[in-house]
């Protein structure tokens, strides 16, 4: 699915401070320009400080409360959210509209339908699975792809209540400034089967004095990706914040990629959200993958009022 990039994320090396040179270093001016760096892999050091707890950390505490609160977030049960994705392609844009399920507080239980391409991306207890015109597709290619976008949608979705998800590591905070604007900045990484990326790093941009998510800076190395090969050097940017039936959210995500000093290049996406229903109660089979039975033999004529005439038995060879 084209419009479907969507997002692992891994650094390597000095990532926590590397990705927020990176971040920034295309609207610093400096005197003359810095040395040429020998390329590095970035993989995130163990020794790299944490955060003992997202609950001690002020600039998660403060966007938890921006965006109503994570008790307030998870007694809304599931959200369905209604979305445009588009492509762009050149030139050309393409778009695709998409329903997407969710069940609050679980990185597990997302259901994503694509309406032009009739497809499903789906995450359940049971790992993730995709139909594709009404019927199972287990190409181990869209299987993957299924995952990770799932997964990923799930995690930036309920941002920055997914935050507070255990398999979440907060690794490092830092007052940034951008065009005149404060930011806070922090660095998170992973752990755990919650996440087909728990090995990658991101920097999230939390916007001063509001604390809302602003943006996000990301190298992604998955392969397979609609990214192209990687390592693809990614921005999100969330536009235009509102309040739609109760929920904070931002009504337009766009994904740029960036050269390796993380200037901004070309527009790859856009996800619009036409509309947002909160506190909707999805039933589990909704996340799981539909069992079809194949069909044997004809389906007898059942009249209301008559006994039905048994199949004759086809003769076997």
């Amino acid at each position: 699915m084209a419009a479907l990039a969507l997002f692992t994320f891994a650094l390597n090396g000095t990532a926590c401070r590397r990705i927020s040179q990176l971040a920034l270093s295309p609207f610093k001016k400096s005197a003359s320009p810095a040395p040429r760096q020998p390329k590095r892999s970035f993989r995130l050091l163990p020794s790299w400080p944490s955060w003992p707890s997202w609950s001690v950390n002020p600039v998660i505490r403060q966007s938890l409360a921006a965006y109503g609160g994570k008790e307030a977030w998870k007694a809304r049960e599931g959200v369905e959210l209604e979305m445009v994705w588009k492509t762009f392609e050149g030139t050309r844009t393409v778009d695709d509209p998409a329903l997407v399920q969710m069940v609050t507080g679980s990185p597990t239980q997302i259901r994503i339908h694509f309406s032009k391409l009739d497809q499903v991306f789906a995450l359940g207890d049971a790992g993730p699975w995709v139909m594709l015109n009404g019927k199972p597709d287990d190409s181990p290619e869209f299987v993957a792809r299924s995952h990770y976008t799932a997964a990923t949608m799930a995690f930036f979705l309920s941002l920055p209540f997914s935050l507070t998800d255990p398999g979440v590591v907060i690794h490092e905070t830092e007052a940034k400034t951008w065009g005149g604007d404060t930011f806070d900045v922090v660095t998170v990484g992973f752990r755990g089967s919650n996440y087909p990326w728990h090995d990658d790093t991101l920097a999230l941009w939390f916007r001063r004095p509001s604390f809302l998510l602003d943006r996000c800076y990301f190298v992604s190395t998955a392969s397979g990706s609609a990214f192209g090969p990687p390592p693809n050097y990614i921005w999100i940017l969330w536009q235009e914040p509102t309040q739609l039936n109760g929920l904070q959210l931002a009504r337009r995500w766009s994904f740029l990629r960036s050269d390796t000093t993380g200037a901004m290049k070309e527009k790859m996406f856009d996800i619009e959200v036409a509309n947002a229903v909160p506190n909707r109660s999805f039933l589990p089979v909704l996340f799981r993958k539909p069992i079809i039975e194949p069909l044997v033999g004809p389906r007898p004529l059942i009249i209301p009022g008559t006994t039905p005439t048994p199949t004759p038995a086809v003769p076997q060879p």
